[in-house]
């Protein structure tokens, strides 16, 4: 089950340099988690009173969502990559 392992092709220095811009990304995407949870707490204090509220709830929730997936599934690739520049460096 290997979908797309183009980054298995990268020389060490290169593999390093990819899995810094992924930590980097990874960063981002936790910013994203970290809003949605402050907004959403806002609107929980506030109260959720109008449709507007509720939808905006949802979308927050589900950006939150999306986000921890997408940086859980980076991070099992990430894994992957740390494995790969193991192996290159202590051949057993």
């Amino acid at each position: 089950m290997q979908k797309n392992r183009d980054w298995a092709k990268l020389d060490d220095e290169s593999l390093e340099g990819l899995l810094v811009e992924r930590w980097v990304l990874r960063g981002v995407i936790l910013a994203v988690m970290f809003a949605a949870a402050i907004a959403s707490t806002y609107l929980g204090t506030r109260g959720i009173t109008t449709f507007a509220d509720g939808v905006t709830l949802v979308a927050l929730l589900a950006s939150a969502l999306v986000a921890g997936i997408v940086a859980f599934s980076m991070r099992a690739t990430d894994l992957r990559m740390h494995r790969e520049l193991r192996r290159r460096r202590h051949p057993a």
